[in-house]
């Protein structure tokens, strides 16, 4: 465990925000105050995502009457496409929710999970040493079972009221016509060209004709909207059927080839999880708990906080 952790902190950070993108009115004010330092206030509810094209998506469903799991399908149906590098279907994801009525805080585990037939030796050399970190990543070795549609699936179950199909406009409309390629994405794009050269099918999507996208170039992904049309009819084919078979075959297929498998797909479950709460200056802050160390992390931050008056220091002060 260790040696996996030093080995991540090596790898340098994503940039942070999405950069200029074009979007609508409401979401560019909100990213020119952003900009300027200065708060974005709303009167009712708020979206808050890493691209203004996902963001446009939650706010449709929630002016439309939506409840906050409607909008987070929506956003992350949207996100899976303007943030491939950091968020996607074929990933996970935590969920907190909170009940403004009752006070309830539920979390809700949809993380990958590694493939049945893996074992402790999955990330050494045949000499069992560790692998180096990014020659245990590329490839099918670090797939995990996806865990995201899944996991939208049951937050709209549990907490939904738009209808499902309806959800997933904006991401399939984004897909099919385009959307704009922000700061953040082409980055990363350029600081990884080499490793996503090296696989024709992200070589092929990333650099067309040889040339890596840039900020502000319009980029489709038909099969990417062929996949939202598939999810809009529920998981089934992402977990039973055709996509499964594809997401199957690339991983056992590549160069550096995967245990994932059918079984894998078909024992998947989303698992509700105990909630994290600590006291901090008379407010409970909540998070989700293991596997995730956000909120333990969190709130051991607070404790060492809460015996500092951080008000008096003030916001500018060095020693806060």
């Amino acid at each position: 465990m260790s040696f996996a952790q030093n080995a991540a902190d090596a790898v340098a950070p994503e940039a942070a925000g999405a950069g200029a993108v074009v979007a609508s009115d409401a979401a560019n004010a909100a990213q020119a105050l952003k900009a300027d330092g200065k708060p974005v206030e709303a009167q009712n509810w708020m979206v808050a995502a890493a691209n203004p094209l996902a963001v446009d998506a939650g706010a449709r469903v929630l002016r439309e009457g939506g409840t906050a799991a409607d909008a987070m399908v929506a956003v992350q149906a949207v996100r899976g496409l303007v943030e491939p590098q950091s968020s996607g279907l074929g990933g996970g994801a935590f969920l907190v929710w909170y009940d403004g009525e009752s006070g309830e805080v539920t979390t809700l585990d949809g993380r990958e999970t590694a493939p049945l037939a893996a074992t402790p030796r999955l990330f050494q050399t045949d000499d069992g040493e560790p692998m180096g970190f990014f020659d245990a990543v590329i490839g099918g070795r670090s797939v995990g079972t996806p865990g995201t549609p899944l996991l939208m699936k049951a937050a709209h179950d549990r907490w939904g009221r738009t209808e499902w199909a309806g959800l997933f406009k904006e991401g399939s409309a984004l897909a099919e016509t385009g959307f704009e390629v922000s700061p953040r994405l082409a980055l990363a794009v350029g600081r990884d060209s080499m490793k996503l050269a090296s696989h024709p099918t992200t070589a092929s999507y990333f650099m067309p004709g040889g040339s890596q996208i840039a900020a502000g170039q319009t980029l489709k992904n038909p099969d990417y909207a062929e996949s939202l049309r598939a999810l809009s009819e529920g998981p089934g084919r992402f977990y039973a059927g055709d996509i499964a078979r594809d997401i199957v075959a690339a991983v056992q297929g590549a160069d550096n080839p995967g245990l994932l498998d059918f079984i894998d797909f078909a024992v998947y479950r989303v698992v509700e999880r105990e909630a994290v709460c600590v006291p901090y200056r008379g407010h409970e802050v909540c998070g989700m708990g293991p596997p995730s160390s956000g909120a333990l992390t969190v709130g051991q931050i607070l404790g060492l906080l809460d015996g500092f008056d951080l008000a008096s220091l003030g916001a500018d002060s060095p020693e806060a």
